[in-house]
């Protein structure tokens, strides 16, 4: 684990520099590097005008990293283009730039489900593939592809699990919880928890979505939760609908208490309203964007990450 005192880097310029914002600077006191912010101007008509606050010219090749997390008053659209205008900035003024971006908006549209649909994730990975040497990201929503990497042809590739710092805010009282996806893609989060935890029982309910439609449906198989306590975990919680109908189905096959966790807190038409009101224990999220729910701190894992190449 990563404590708050700063690193040394080795290997590193003496001109490395960190621009970000507040996400960003937790990253740069652990890592002990020059933190510069920038101005998040927007125009109004909607058009944005980030500024990096430089304070004197780097010479050429000088290291920088770009870290931002979303804000909760701005749009993933925003989000995106914010860290594309920030690293073409960077790329212009000829820095190496290493990009972290806990959010990896647009990955879950990892393949084209029907005719005439854009190949999201691929095109925002080309967006930064020329401009940075390595993309950072926090448990990429990518359920049919083994590894991000094969979205990139150029920028190396991070995929750091946001499970841990998840983990690491459960309640001490937790006494062999059940771990629970909510739908088959979870499985993966639920077994990566259930090991971290030294907990033997996971599993996860199964999803079927209509394309088309939007509609969930969930099955439970024959699941027995009789009297269980039960952590469900997903990667990201978007409306809602998916957690919501797992925590029915959970009581109904006898779990007598529930806490939900995220990685990524979405929490878009009144999610986080609606799971509470199901009486749950507590509800988790990450700080890879920001909302009443991100207390589980991913910094601490995403300079582990940062230290094992960039040679720490």
């Amino acid at each position: 684990m990563v404590g708050r005192k700063a690193l040394k880097l080795v290997g590193l310029g003496i001109h490395m520099l960190l621009v970000g914002d507040a996400f960003g600077k937790k990253i740069a006191d652990l890592l002990g590097v020059k933190f510069v912010p920038f101005e998040d101007r927007k125009f109004t008509d909607g058009e944005l005008c980030p500024r990096i606050e430089f304070k004197e010219i780097s010479p050429p090749g000088s290291d920088a990293i770009l870290a931002i997390n979303k804000h909760s008053d701005e749009s993933i659209n925003d989000y995106t283009l914010k860290a594309y205008f920030l690293a073409r900035t960077l790329h212009n003024s000829k820095f190496r730039t290493i990009l972290v971006f806990p959010y990896f908006s647009y990955a879950r549209q990892d393949n084209v489900f029907r005719y005439g649909e854009p190949l999201s994730s691929n095109y925002v990975a080309q967006m930064f593939d020329p401009i940075v040497t390595n993309f950072v990201t926090v448990t990429a929503h990518l359920q049919r592809r083994t590894n991000i990497a094969t979205l990139f042809d150029h920028a190396k590739t991070h995929n750091v699990s946001g499970i841990p710092a998840l983990i690491r805010q459960l309640p001490s009282g937790l006494k062999d919880p059940y771990i629970l996806g909510p739908d088959t893609e979870s499985i993966h989060w639920a077994r990566e928890m259930a090991d971290l935890m030294g907990v033997r029982d996971y599993g996860a309910f199964t999803k079927k979505r209509d394309v088309n439609t939007g509609e969930i449906q969930v099955f439970t198989g024959d699941l027995d939760l009789k009297d269980r306590q039960v952590v469900v975990v997903d990667d990201m919680i978007s409306t809602g609908g998916t957690v919501l109908k797992s925590i029915k189905l959970a009581r109904e096959a006898g779990a007598r208490e529930i806490h939900v966790t995220t990685v990524h807190p979405i929490l878009a038409g009144g999610a986080l309203d609606k799971i509470k009101a199901q009486g749950v224990a507590g509800i988790i999220g990450s700080n890879t964007m920001e909302s009443p729910i991100s207390v589980a701190d991913v910094t601490p894992d995403i300079v582990e990450k940062l230290k094992e190449f960039m040679g720490g």
